[in-house]
């Protein structure tokens, strides 16, 4: 009886691992697309009004663009993601190490 209530247990722990770990990376997510957001906003003036005429302004220059074009327009917000991202998990990775060691529990 003792090993199917260490074997939940375990279980347990890994999905609260898992829970953590996935908060943790869709927090560093939405992070960093906020961080390209207050970029797009920054186009602005952080005026909606002005931002809203820029991004039309891009989206269609985007369209009319050689698909080269466009592709490298993809690379570069794809690149401007990750970095975003990278700085984010760096800058919080105190906080998924002693949420790790919380959900260690007792060995």
């Amino acid at each position: 009886m003792s090993a199917t209530v260490q074997a939940r247990s375990d279980v347990g722990r890994y999905l609260a691992n898992g829970l953590r770990l996935t908060g943790w990376l869709a927090v560093n997510a939405l992070v960093a697309v906020g961080a390209i957001a207050a970029g797009v906003l920054a186009l602005g003036n952080f005026c909606l009004g002005d931002t809203m005429a820029q991004l039309g302004n891009l989206a269609m220059r985007f369209d009319t663009a050689s698909a080269q074009a466009q592709h490298g327009f993809a690379v570069l917000l794809a690149l401007t993601w990750s970095w975003g991202f990278g700085a984010t998990a760096f800058f919080r990775r105190a906080t998924i190490a002693r949420a790790w060691e919380q959900g260690r529990g007792a060995v």
